[in-house]
């Protein structure tokens, strides 16, 4: 347990430290060598690092696997900026579940999912369909022809 604590004061002021060189970089005009931002990525570095190894020491305190599923009242959040929120509750409703995407984190979780979906889908006989039709839904040929637009077959008198 007194392992845990140490990760939690470290975790706790590398993130502190990394907020105030962020805050000191906002006031300044300019950071020409570049120190504070220097400063910020080191810090960054230390947090996540020991973010990881919390979670890890905390994993291994409680020995349990959570299983979650999509939270059915707010799935996806975005009010963060740079920040997408996926949410997901325990099946009993217990405890919320929190994974955080930068963009480009969320693009490529988005994308695989879309591809795992798309595999699914044909292996059970296409149950995507109805869910993701193809687009466009319309034919647009067909709809500038009815607007009075002039077609490639209409003979030219």
């Amino acid at each position: 347990m007194e392992h845990l604590l140490t990760l939690v004061q470290a975790y706790a002021a590398a993130r502190g430290a990394a907020e105030r060189h962020r805050a000191l970089l906002e006031c300044l005009v300019d950071d020409e060598d570049g120190f504070l931002a220097s400063k910020i990525a080191e810090y960054e570095l230390a947090y996540t690092t020991y973010h990881t190894q919390l979670m890890t020491a905390y994993d291994e305190l409680t020995r349990t696997t959570m299983r979650a599923v999509p939270d059915e009242r707010l799935p996806v959040c975005t009010w963060q900026t740079g920040t997408v929120e996926v949410r997901a509750v325990l099946t009993d409703h217990s405890r919320s579940v929190r994974v955080r995407y930068t963009p480009a984190q969320a693009i490529a979780a988005g994308t695989a999912l879309v591809a795992c979906g798309a595999l699914a889908d044909e292996q059970t006989g296409g149950t995507l369909t109805p869910i993701l039709p193809a687009f466009p839904a319309t034919d647009l040929h067909a709809e500038s022809t009815a607007a009075g637009a002039p077609s490639e077959n209409r003979s030219r008198s």
